[in-house]
């Protein structure tokens, strides 16, 4: 069978690799195409995929997204091989594209803000969700079949958390051992309000007795770490996973490198810049494994309460990977017709 796959942000692609995996060793033919946007591409790269690049990322200005949007569906359209099955974190390309080819679609979410897009359930064909998103109402708007969506009990960075092995050669990247990591919000992604501003600044100077891993998303935003000695970013990206490990505690404007460092027994912190949260985040929230705020102040108490120096064991993962196991049989059931 062949199955179109679309990548188009970084957190995608280590979701994607344990299921890629998986399709390639059942013998299905897998057509890789991704936006370029973030470090989507280098990371895809570094995992020896090589995709078909297809648009790229167009701001918060609505009338660019707009006019960016429409291009890459019509890149899609023209561009992408013929296909039986396609597959994505969000949909919102692959689901309509698919519909138009006379194709079934299927679309992995754990994102409640983005659950008012119509082209996605309008369009997709099956649904693959965490049981803690909260889909009752576009089931009821869409009229969503119980047949076409799927749960799993668990969060998507327990996907590939789950066959996660520590590099131990991690840290001759960095300029020391120990370190906090601090990694911006996401200002020009749609979700975060229009008049939002990034707290990075502040943190830079509660934490001026830290070492800090600093991974920006956008170039300019380099500038905020001039002038501080105690602030280091890598030329490329990084494992994520390896840098929740080590690091001390993982600070973040948005969820999922939050996620990764909660799900790893790491202190995990998210100054998202909107006061609701995706409900896989209230969740951890409400475990005690993810602590929010956007207070200077605040966060540096909670990190300097909770980071601990001493080099981690990895924990057990078999929850993980019953929750990998989980989702991959789903994905067999669905493209075997069952």
């Amino acid at each position: 069978m062949k199955i179109w796959i679309d990548v188009t942000n970084t957190p995608h692609v280590n979701v994607l690799m344990p299921i890629y995996r998986h399709l390639k060793a059942k013998g299905h033919e897998l057509i890789i195409t991704a936006r370029d946007f973030s470090e989507t591409i280098p990371l895809l790269r570094k995992n020896g995929i090589e995709p078909i690049v297809l648009g790229s990322h167009h701001g918060k200005s609505r009338v660019r997204k707009t006019f960016g949007l429409l291009g890459r569906y019509w890149q899609l359209l023209t561009r992408v091989p013929k296909f039986d099955v396609a597959f994505s974190l969000g949909g919102s390309y692959t689901a309509p594209i698919a519909w138009l080819r006379g194709k079934k679609s299927i679309t992995f979410s754990d994102n409640d803000f983005t659950t008012h897009k119509f082209i996605t359930y309008l369009f997709s064909s099956y649904f693959i969700f965490p049981s803690y998103l909260k889909y009752d109402g576009a089931k009821k708007r869409f009229h969503l079949r119980d047949e076409q969506i799927k749960t799993f009990d668990g969060f998507k960075e327990d996907i590939y958390i789950a066959d996660y092995m520590v590099d131990e050669h991690f840290l001759d990247q960095l300029p020391w051992r120990e370190f906090i990591t601090i990694r911006p919000e996401n200002l020009k992604a749609a979700y975060v309000p229009k008049d939002a501003v990034t707290i990075v600044p502040e943190l830079f100077e509660v934490f001026k007795d830290q070492n800090i891993l600093f991974l920006p998303r956008y170039e300019e935003e380099k500038k905020m770490a001039e002038g501080y000695p105690n602030i280091w970013y890598p030329a490329g990206p990084l494992n994520g996973l390896d840098v929740c490990y080590y690091t001390k505690a993982m600070l973040t404007g948005a969820g999922t490198f939050a996620r990764e460092a909660a799900l790893l027994g790491v202190p995990a912190v998210s100054f998202f810049p909107r006061k609701e949260f995706l409900t896989v985040d209230v969740v951890l929230q409400e475990q005690g494994k993810e602590f929010k705020s956007r207070d200077a102040g605040k966060i540096r108490e909670y990190v300097l309460a909770h980071a601990s120096g001493d080099k981690r064991s990895l924990g057990d993962t078999s929850r993980s990977k019953k929750v990998l196991a989980e989702v991959l049989a789903i994905f067999d059931s669905i493209l075997e017709g069952k």
